[in-house]
């Protein structure tokens, strides 16, 4: 498994395949990108707007591969039928990942936020670029944009990421000398969406 994509297996874990028409991009930004990555508050914006919090048995829990998973479905899911999930549902996953299960790095995790729909993409990259005013790099084999924050703008951080496979060990320093974050396009067991993780200190 790829380093960016144990989010995306977690939201194929939470949600089953059903048709979806939504346009997750907004709530991306407002839920993610306008947070930092603070799950509370997160899951605070999406009950603010009538999403529904959903449990998380132990199992799926492990299958996830994410700690303190937090799932919100952007409808009831006890008013869905026998047709299954309406078209315009939208789901919000938050959790983090230790260093040693992301980066094989010690001392270190990565705080995630992810907006998932079962709908193609389409322009997710295009926009996220744009949003954040850079291009993204390969990191692992796959579009990632890496950032700090200057104010209410997007520093690029990309040469962090292409010195990693050299030497991943930075990560630890890095991490707390300030707050850098990464931004992709999932594409996980028929799910396209956008997260953001944060790069923390280890507890």
């Amino acid at each position: 498994m790829s380093r960016l994509s144990f989010a995306g297996a977690a939201c194929a874990v939470w949600l089953a395949a059903s048709p979806v028409a939504a346009e997750p991009f907004a709530n991306f930004v407002d839920m993610c990108l306008r947070t930092d990555v603070d799950r509370q508050a997160a899951g605070a914006r999406a009950k603010a707007i009538g999403w529904y919090a959903m449990p998380i048995d132990a199992e799926t829990a492990d299958e996830s591969e994410m700690e303190d998973g937090a799932l919100f479905l952007s409808v009831d899911p006890m008013n869905v039928g026998d047709k299954g999930m309406p078209n315009d549902l939208e789901m919000l996953v938050t959790g983090w990942g230790s260093g040693e299960q992301v980066f094989d790095v010690g001392g270190v995790r990565m705080d995630a936020c992810i907006i998932m729909t079962v709908a193609g993409g389409g322009d997710f990259a295009a926009r996220l670029e744009e949003t954040l005013g850079f291009a993204p790099v390969d990191f692992d084999g796959e579009k990632a944009w890496a950032f700090s924050r200057v104010g209410a703008g997007f520093r690029s951080e990309s040469d962090l990421l292409l010195a990693l496979d050299e030497d991943p060990e930075s990560l630890r320093t890095l991490a707390n000398e300030r707050k850098i974050y990464i931004a992709g396009v999932l594409e996980e067991d028929g799910l396209t969406g956008l997260m953001l993780a944060a790069l923390r200190p280890g507890e």
